[in-house]
């Protein structure tokens, strides 16, 4: 367990972002917060119930836990592999995103947004399908990130599955 988790410190050091989220099923949350409690080296548990660490880069990064099946993580339709454990897919990322778009609006989580949405599109990847509750939330992110072209750039990353719902944008 150990060294997944120093695995993961690696690979979550090299970003440039003060705020991480790890959405994963129970048992995994409980590992990770039982090797901080046991003194894992870097991290520390914050007064707020957060974990931080300190960044090579030189700033404090405050990492949320979020349990998959609560809250806002109803579920991930796609992980892709990643240091012998799985990743959210973009699309999910995307799907996450646009609810943080939506309701807070703020500078970091638009350009996460529109960042993932062009990597999508640069890779040729598009979304599953989507229930009514989550296509509402990428939509209104799509015309709040693309104020003219909202709808049709979200007909660009579309699955086949969702094209009914594509012709009635």
């Amino acid at each position: 367990m150990r060294e997944a988790f120093m695995e993961c410190f690696r690979a979550i050091t090299c970003l440039k972002t003060e705020d991480l989220d790890i959405a994963a099923p129970p048992g995994p949350l409980i590992d990770i917060l039982t090797a901080i409690t046991a003194g894992a080296p870097s991290f520390n548990l914050e007064a707020d119930g957060k974990i931080s660490f300190n960044a090579p880069q030189g700033f404090k990064v405050k990492v949320d836990l979020i349990q998959v099946g609560d809250g806002c993580v109803k579920h991930l339709f796609e992980t892709e592999p990643f240091l012998g454990g799985s990743v959210a897919s973009k699309a999910d990322l995307l799907r996450l995103r646009a609810i943080t778009v939506v309701d807070r609006g703020g500078e970091g989580d638009v350009l996460d947004f529109l960042w993932l949405w062009s990597a999508m599109v640069r890779e040729g990847q598009r979304l599953p399908w989507l229930d009514k509750e989550d296509l509402d939330w990428v939509v209104e992110a799509a015309v709040l990130c693309f104020p003219v072209v909202g709808k049709l750039a979200l007909v660009a990353i579309l699955d086949n599955n969702n094209s009914a719902i594509a012709l009635q944008l």
